[in-house]
């Protein structure tokens, strides 16, 4: 026995039904992702699952979007009815009986023929039908036509939930008055972060890893045609916190390498550290690391 055969109008809300709660399960997901984004301890991190999580969302809009469009063709094709399987060729499955015609019987279909004698009437022969002969014929049943499926269409996210994600793009600074305004493309590049300067100005103990109580924490960098005037400005911040911050102006100019330095009363305690560098209220780069 066949099959009822179903409409295209209903496979495509079906399919626009399964799209729709792919979505909202990629929604879901973008969120919670960018929800563990915001509890993560390093910059870099935050940033890359951000990333992540926004990728995730573009996706669940897409999807959102196809389940829509299915649903709006499926509206918009004519509505039909499940079609019934054919019927056989003996009518047995579709429901019909078929009369099977029996031959009268002279003994007891048909009566017995008087011989006339004259001067009387011709007699009318009596024929009885046989209940055999006789064929009770059953309707096919009527096809009920197929429920029309009406997709509940999802609502788009909304901005509480997109609102708490971080900025990606980097924090810009006022700079005060009279300093040089200096163009993002000129960026200072880390260099180095360490313990100690030896006599020449250059690194020591450089490392992403410091003991508890040390005293100062250098940040190198490399700089290229900063003009003088440009205002370097250095946040600290532990545990994703503000513990310090402070600004200067850069005397050399050209290509060289300088850096900033703090040290906390009763030396770093533990924790996770970032420093953030500014120049021009341009934000140029993170420094990330660790004090045990």
């Amino acid at each position: 026995m066949s099959g009822v055969v179903i409409p295209a109008s209903n496979l495509l809300s079906i399919a626009a039904g399964i799209v729709a709660v792919g979505a909202l399960l990629i929604l879901v997901n973008a969120i919670l992702t960018a929800r563990w984004a915001q509890r993560a301890a390093y910059y870099g991190v935050r940033r890359e699952a951000q990333r992540t999580a926004n990728r995730r969302l573009a996706l669940s809009v897409s999807a959102f979007v196809l389940a829509g469009a299915l649903l709006v063709m499926s509206w918009s094709m004519p509505r039909q009815a499940a079609q019934p399987p054919p019927p056989d060729a003996t009518g047995a499955e579709a429901g019909v009986a078929v009369a099977s015609p029996t031959l009268p019987t002279p003994s007891s279909d048909v009566a017995p023929t008087a011989i006339p004698t004259p001067g009387s009437a011709t007699p009318t022969p009596q024929v009885t039908a046989s209940p055999a002969a006789t064929a009770i014929v059953q309707p096919a049943p009527a096809a009920q036509p197929a429920p029309t499926l009406k997709a509940t269409p999802i609502p788009e996210p909304t901005s509480s939930l997109i609102s708490p994600l971080p900025t990606l793009e980097p924090t810009t600074l006022p700079a005060p008055a009279g300093a040089a305004q200096v163009p993002p493309n000129k960026r200072l590049v880390l260099n180095a972060i360490a313990s100690g300067v030896d006599a020449n100005g250059a690194p020591m103990g450089m490392s992403t890893t410091f003991d508890r109580g040390v005293e100062t924490i250098y940040v190198f960098f490399d700089f290229q045609d900063v003009p003088p005037s440009a205002l370097l400005r250095h946040s600290w911040f532990r545990d994703g916190g503000s513990v310090f911050f402070r600004s200067k102006r850069l005397a050399q100019n050209g290509r060289g390498t300088d850096y900033v330095s703090w040290s906390p009363p009763g030396g770093f305690q533990p924790g996770l550290y970032e420093v953030r560098i500014s120049l021009g209220g341009v934000l140029q780069f993170v420094a990330n690391f660790e004090v045990r």
